[in-house]
């Protein structure tokens, strides 16, 4: 910090220098969104997923799905629109095929050939109507394409391979230019990769406002601490910086910002805020009017506690770039870049400002805010009686997730979620994976085609799901079409000649019936794949257990297993939220170390761990009471809260050492780190607050809760600062 003060120009400069060249880097700074980032590519779920289905010759098509929504019933007039909508839509240069409940046809195999016929009957009213009231009885039919309640309906348009983003716009373009012409009162334009542009999209919004308010919150907190214009420019010349740097090396690297990494500059911009609070803090207190004197004592005094506290927090966030999940491994590493950013700015350059500067200080408010003596019984009783309930909330957590969490946004994406999730099948991936256990068998005998249509109905009655793709309902497809399209034919043949008929069928009928899909090379796995209600992963676990339970009772000759993204995920939360435990072991044995060490001192590294414990269990107890359920989401907190709360708590203890140092008793020395260090640990918390405080109003569940919980565990922090660890000082060295 001295050195920085007497070769401030040469600081400067170089300051100027590398943010010019970080600012520049700003211009290229993308924002994008993809699910594959979020998989753990060691975890054994993603392992068995990737070699279970290379086993199949041919991939799934590329599908666009258009929904309409109504809010009267469809009838024959909407059907008739829903037809014409569908032509339209196969005129798209960008479509290959458009497949409607309009356009569906099923055939009869008779001994003259393959004869197909009509599903509806468009020709006139009367026929529209016959045919309209079988259709309840076809549920293979209806429930892709209508809704239970029969006021939407969904259209599939099978696209080229691989199509880019801009083309998918353009055929949105269009397709919402050919629903004009209608009298839909929602179109729904639906596909994975342009899903992804939207979220894309939304994180580029939700970024802008919540730096712009986490900034003009502290802008007020400071404007009201320190009274002063100066007070205001030069922890912001910091932040800004800061965030400048960070964004900057992001750009210069070429990742792009995603909806976890979004956080990153509130995150490095309020921490550096810390900082700089303390250093200014201690540098306001001295008297002396040579302000190179005044920068000498304050480095003395604090340089090991923002040293240590860089260090903690660093460590904090790389603990989880252990993980093999890509976000993860981003988020963690580029915050730990900006934290140690921040250091350098917060040592090199903030001397340089405060020596340019006039005189700074904290307006004497903040010692009216901190407690003026030890509250020993009131603060052992509160913590006690709070731990008690944090324990009972503790034993509510579970593991719990969803595919997209709905945070009450208009916005297109999450309208096409309550789309999906409302009105038709549902959100969450449901993909089963069905292995023989005998290798000699085939997947098209009648005894193994009657196992997979137990595990098809059990799906379809366990998870709400309407089976999109299986054998099973292929057989019983080809079952129909054998007898005359009967409706009560849809079903397994138990008689052998009519068995081995079905099975005929399904083998001289694979290539349209796209078998090599989802039937392996060696006819001995298959999958089945639909959409089901998103009821959260702690029920799809429960439906899982019991499908398998279901399966190991009644269907001997397969092996079950899971696969799909959403079960992808929903294992990778549960792993990376255990996982999390221990990295956190790790870090609290580190910081007892440490603290231990420089107060020489096992019982003050031991009780000083506790207002940083608390804030743990705190959060915890808050994901347990409210069900927010344990995940990616929640389990960062842990990290973040753990890494910015333990600053606090060392600074303290910095001075607190400071204090006994001078000859002090513990007790004065406890009441004068109180009334001093207790003002910038106040402050930085009101910050820290607002900073994280504004992730609440986030689009984004992972912001949300990242806000939430990290500013539940500062407010924790802060009381346990600033009442319990005094009371627990006093206690270890009590009557000193």
């Amino acid at each position: 910090m001295v050195f920085a003060t007497r070769h401030r120009k040469l600081i400067t400069v170089l300051f100027l220098l590398i943010t010019a060249f970080f600012g520049f880097q700003l211009a290229n700074v993308e924002f994008g969104h993809d699910l594959n980032d979020f998989f753990d590519k060691d975890e054994k779920a993603f392992l068995f997923n990737e070699e279970f289905f290379n086993h199949f010759e041919e991939e799934l098509p590329n599908t666009v799905m258009i929904g309409i929504k109504n809010k009267k019933e469809i009838g024959y007039d909407i059907l008739l629109e829903i037809d014409s909508f569908s032509r339209k839509l196969e005129k798209i240069p960008q479509v290959k095929r458009v497949f409607s409940i309009t356009n569906q046809k099923l055939a009869i195999f008779s001994s003259l050939g393959t004869i197909p016929y009509e599903v509806l009957l468009l020709d006139s009213a009367h026929a529209f109507s016959q045919s309209w009231s079988l259709l309840d009885s076809l549920p293979d039919v209806k429930n892709r394409f209508i809704s239970k309640h029969n006021k939407s309906a969904l259209i599939y348009a099978i696209i080229q391979d691989s199509l880019p983003l801009d083309s998918l716009k353009a055929m949105k373009l269009k397709t919402e230019n050919a629903a004009k012409e209608f009298s839909f009162e929602e179109v729904f334009f639906i596909n994975t990769k342009h899903n992804d542009f939207l979220i894309t999209k939304k994180i580029k919004k939700d970024s802008r406002h919540l730096i712009v308010i986490a900034f003009l919150l502290i802008i007020l907190i400071l404007l009201y601490f320190f009274r002063s214009l100066v007070g205001i420019v030069i922890p912001f010349a910091i932040v800004v910086s800061s965030v400048i740097w960070i964004l900057g090396t992001i750009s210069l690297f070429g990742f792009k910002i995603n909806v976890l990494t979004i956080a990153i500059p509130v995150i490095v911009g309020v921490i550096s805020l810390s900082d700089v609070i303390h250093i200014i803090s201690r540098y306001s207190e001295e008297q002396s009017e040579d302000k190179i004197d005044k920068i000498k004592k304050t480095r003395n005094d604090i340089l090991k506690a923002i040293v240590l506290t860089t260090l903690t927090t660093s460590l904090g966030f790389l603990s989880l770039s252990n993980s093999n999940i890509q976000v993860f491994n981003e988020f963690s590493v580029f915050t730990a870049v900006g934290v140690f950013y921040a250091f350098v700015l917060a040592y090199f350059l903030l001397p340089v400002l405060l020596f340019y500067s006039k005189k700074i200080t904290l307006h004497n408010s903040l010692e009216k805010l901190t407690p003026k003596r030890l509250w020993i019984k009131p603060t052992l009783f509160v913590s006690l009686v709070a731990l008690v309930f944090s324990v009972w909330g503790i034993f509510k957590v579970k593991h719990n997730n969803f595919v997209y969490e709905n945070m009450g946004e208009k916005d297109e994406i999450t309208q096409i979620m309550n789309f999906m999730e409302e009105e038709m099948y549902g959100t969450r991936d449901l993909t089963i994976t069905i292995s023989l256990r005998d290798s000699n068998s085939s997947l098209f005998d009648p005894s193994i085609l009657t196992q997979l249509n137990e595990i098809e109905t059990f799906v379809e009655d366990e998870y709400h799901a309407t089976i999109n793709i299986g054998l099973a309902t292929a057989a019983k497809q080809v079952n129909r079409a054998l007898n005359g399209g009967n409706p009560s034919a849809y079903s397994i043949p138990q008689d052998e000649y009519e068995a081995n008929q079905v099975k005929r069928k399904l083998l001289k009928n694979s290539r349209l019936l796209k078998l090599k899909s989802f039937v392996s090379r060696s006819n001995n796995s298959t999958f089945i794949k639909t959409k089901a209600k998103d009821f959260g992963s702690y029920e799809t676990r429960k439906s899982n257990e019991k499908l398998l339970e279901f399966a190991h009772k009644n269907t001997p000759d397969l092996e079950i297993n899971f696969g799909g993204t959403a079960f992808i995920i929903d294992e990778t939360n549960v792993n990376v939220s255990n996982g999390m435990i221990w990295n956190l072991c790790v870090i609290v044995v580190f910081i007892f170390f440490i603290v231990s060490f420089i107060f020489k001192s096992f019982s003050i590294g031991f009780f000083s761990l506790f207002p940083n414990i608390l804030p743990l269990i705190a959060i915890t107890a808050v994901v347990g009471w409210f069900d927010y359920g344990m995940n990616i989401g929640t389990t960062i907190v842990y990290t973040i809260a753990f890494g910015i709360a333990v600053d606090d708590t060392i600074h303290f203890l910095g001075r607190y050492k400071i204090e006994l140092e001078k000859g002090n008793s513990n007790y004065d020395s406890l009441i004068t780190t109180i009334k001093t260090s207790g003002g910038a640990i106040l402050l930085t918390t009101l910050v820290l607050v607002a900073g994280f405080g504004v992730l609440i109003l986030s689009s984004f569940y992972a912001n949300f809760i990242t806000g939430l919980l990290v500013t539940v565990s500062l407010i924790v922090a802060l009381l346990c600062d600033l009442y319990l660890l005094p009371v627990l000082l006093n206690w270890i060295k009590k009557g000193n």
